[in-house]
């Protein structure tokens, strides 16, 4: 699988924190809870709600512009960037392989990108509801892990 980058893991941290939370989320609170840094969390706000999949209110902070069940990972992938297919030595890009038609490895990877993108459609936002937000995310300097 292609690695998540780190501002596709604050976007879901963030969208995670509105799940649970009662009251409107702010962008210090969702710094402050994932041990992210001013200039990460503000552009990809701007982009989550660009994209429709929250929406900021008049007393302050945001909220889900949308059911848990409805925001599927790869929405939020495509909110922020385009999903990449996984790796292989040339890249793996199935449609931009130029020798995709005697490559040994083509159907792999047009199986796996396949698979990839279908995993992103069928995960949602709900699927994170046992999750408390307040457990470390993995990125979350706590565990020594930076973003990109």
């Amino acid at each position: 699988m292609r690695e998540l980058t780190g501002s596709v893991v604050l976007a879901l941290h963030a969208l995670h924190l509105m799940m649970w939370s009662k009251k409107p989320v702010s962008q210090k609170a969702v710094r402050q809870s994932g041990g992210f840094i001013p200039e990460e969390a503000r552009p990809v706000m701007a982009k989550l709600r660009r994209s429709g999949l929250i929406r900021s209110v008049p007393e302050g902070g945001y909220v889900l512009a949308k059911a848990p069940g409805e925001i599927t990972v790869e929405e939020v992938v495509r909110a922020i960037e385009e999903p990449k297919p996984p790796a292989a030595p040339c890249g793996g890009d199935y449609e931009a392989c130029a020798s995709r038609g005697s490559c040994i490895l083509a159907p792999l990877c047009r199986n796996a990108g396949e698979r990839f993108q279908a995993t992103l459609r069928a995960f949602t936002l709900a699927d994170l509801m046992g999750k408390r937000p307040d457990l470390p995310n993995c990125v979350d300097p706590k565990l020594g892990a930076l973003v990109p």
